[in-house]
């Protein structure tokens, strides 16, 4: 993990115009999904890979790509999934109110932005096929109904390609994967039912290789920065004359969300009234607190965030063929989704690991405030056990807080300002930390040494941690604005293996094991488990990804139980 100095001096080189020879590479992102046919108010899990087109290896300098679902009237869906050299993974919600067609599916990284002439519908757009069972009326154009015979005969031609690299094998509940080369593929491994829909004929990851390898020299916009720590959020002052947005310039914005973590950035306006901040990656859809420091509280002044996707346009998709044999796995596939809905599948979601933003680094103090007498009133919490804050009267009557600052050879208390945060969020106006009531902390955070937040810098920092961690009952000022902010997704995985010890829960997934990051090492051979569900039927499995040296894998195979 990179430490907060090299953070801050990328932040300040990339802000000076710099653009170093990796931010010059040429990127092509490819999805693989756990399968391309779905009805409305699905979830669509998808495993990024992204690659160094003239390599042919994975991408080390983007930590963001953008995906986006588009129709024929433009996106309809969009997601943002945090890539750690080169790879990771999502998942997007399709509109329940999407009517029944094909869709396409892109995704792409800010360096595709600075790409002269750049295709979002190239090599590594995808089809995926929505059918809306709510409504016979939510039927796009570029429909073709077909009879049931002629859909038979569609699948007939579907050619999986397989690969010679892995070898599949089912039995038992249990998928045995077997890496034949002598590299280590980096896989995406869906298991889902095969209810009869033709799948959509898709760039496979040696069709995406292929395209790569013909990706020529490019143009690049060098002013447009990498989202090379993470995704990189663009805003501007709004609500002011020119007069008082050029009297803005210099000061700073900040940006947190609700956290006992250290998601909270800095900007400074420029001339202009731009600002950005350089995040580390936030997960998740949140609240987002906007605010500008020491703003004069008659200025009504706010921050208005620019939405990163370029709503890119794409070529048409091909029609979507459909016949009356659909109906029953349609109706099964309703159930379902509905059924997931209902239960709340998402507690069955398995975690996979993320790179953790570690901005304030170096060890903290932490006062868990339950192991001590409780208090009525912050002022004596700080005074009788914790030691390492003060508060302090100015001759103006103003109050506020210091920090006693290590690392010095003697500890010191804090002359310069001292950031002071609820749940991750800063309040500038220590006093109100002073009132606000200690019985709803649990926790106080303390990082007792000069802190950099972009390049501002603080004489320590303390984090006071609520139970509910979304501060409660805190009113903040009017220079203060919330903004629902859609972070990048959880990286998940939807094995089911949770299911085994439920005997309550009416299992009818459809995806029945998806694992979008498996490493498998040269030679390697692997068993999956997999938990069948409470219905029988045909089950197809779907193994595909790269190496870290561009080289395809796949393999699909399938199962039937009775």
């Amino acid at each position: 993990m990179k430490t907060k100095q090299i953070f801050f001096l990328a932040a300040l080189l990339l802000a000076a115009g710099w653009v170093s020879a990796q931010e010059r590479v040429v990127e092509r992102t490819w999805l693989s999904t756990d399968r391309d046919v779905y009805v409305a108010g699905d979830l669509l899990w998808y495993s990024a890979f992204c690659m160094d087109a003239a390599k042919g290896v994975f991408s080390p300098v983007s930590s963001v790509a953008y995906v986006e679902l588009h129709g024929e009237a433009g996106m309809v869906a969009s997601g943002k999934v945090a890539l750690v050299d080169g790879r990771g993974a999502g998942s997007l919600s399709i509109p329940g109110t999407l009517p029944t067609g094909n869709y396409r599916l892109v995704a792409y990284t800010t360096q595709n932005k600075a790409e002269a002439g750049y295709d979002y519908t190239g090599i590594g757009s995808k089809t995926v096929s929505v059918f809306n069972v709510f409504s016979n009326d939510r039927v796009k154009e570029g429909v073709e109904v077909v009879t049931p015979e002629e859909y038979a005969e569609l699948g007939a031609l579907v050619n999986y390609r397989d690969g010679a690299a892995l070898a599949l094998a089912w039995s038992d509940g249990s998928l045995t994967i077997v890496n034949r080369t002598d590299e280590t593929a980096s896989l995406s491994v869906s298991i889902f039912h095969d209810d009869g829909f033709v799948p959509n004929d898709n760039p496979t990851p040696a069709d995406f290789m292929a395209g790569c390898r013909a990706v020529g020299p490019r143009t690049l916009d060098g002013t447009v920065i990498s989202d090379y720590e993470g995704e990189i959020i663009y805003g501007h002052v709004a609500g002011l004359s020119d007069d008082q947005l050029k009297a803005m310039a210099g000061k700073y914005v900040f940006l947190s969300t609700p956290s006992d973590k250290s998601d909270v950035y800095a900007s400074v306006i420029d001339p202009e009234g731009r600002v950005r901040f350089f995040t580390g990656n936030i997960y998740g859809d949140k609240e987002c607190f906007c605010e500008i420091e020491d703003l004069d509280p008659d200025v009504r002044a706010f921050i208005d965030l620019e939405s990163p996707f370029v709503a890119a346009r794409v070529a048409p998709t091909a029609p979507l063929k459909m016949a009356s044999s659909l109906q029953e796995p349609l109706r099964q596939r309703s159930l379902a989704m509905q059924i997931e809905r209902k239960f709340t599948a998402d507690t069955l979601f398995d975690l996979l690991p993320i790179r953790e933003n570690g901005l304030f680094g170096g060890e903290e103090i932490v006062y868990i405030l339950d192991d001590y007498t409780r208090f009525p009133t912050m002022e004596e919490v700080l005074i009788e056990f914790v030691s390492q804050m003060k508060a302090r009267r100015w001759p103006d009557r103003t109050r506020d807080i210091k920090v006693l600052l290590e690392g010095a050879m003697v500890p010191y208390f804090s002359q310069s300002r001292t950031l002071m945060m609820l749940d991750g969020v800063p309040v500038f106006d220590q006093q109100k930390i002073l009132d606000y009531d200690p019985l709803l902390v649990e926790t106080i955070h303390i990082y007792p040494r000069v802190t950099f937040i972009g390049d501002r810098s603080f004489d320590g920092v303390v984090n006071f941690v609520t139970y509910k961690h979304n501060l409660p009952t805190f009113k903040f000022g009017s220079n203060v604005r919330v903004i629902d902010y859609q972070g990048v997704s959880w990286p998940m995985a939807f094995t089911g293996a949770s299911l085994r010890t439920q005997d309550d829960y009416p299992d009818y997934r459809q995806t029945i094991y998806w694992n979008p990051v498996v490493e498998l090492q040269a030679g390697e051979t692997v068993s999956v488990p997999c938990k069948l569900p409470d219905y029988k039927g045909r089950f197809r499995v779907v193994v595909e990804g790269l190496s870290a040296a561009g080289t395809p894998f796949r393999a699909v195979t399938s199962f039937t139980t009775k």
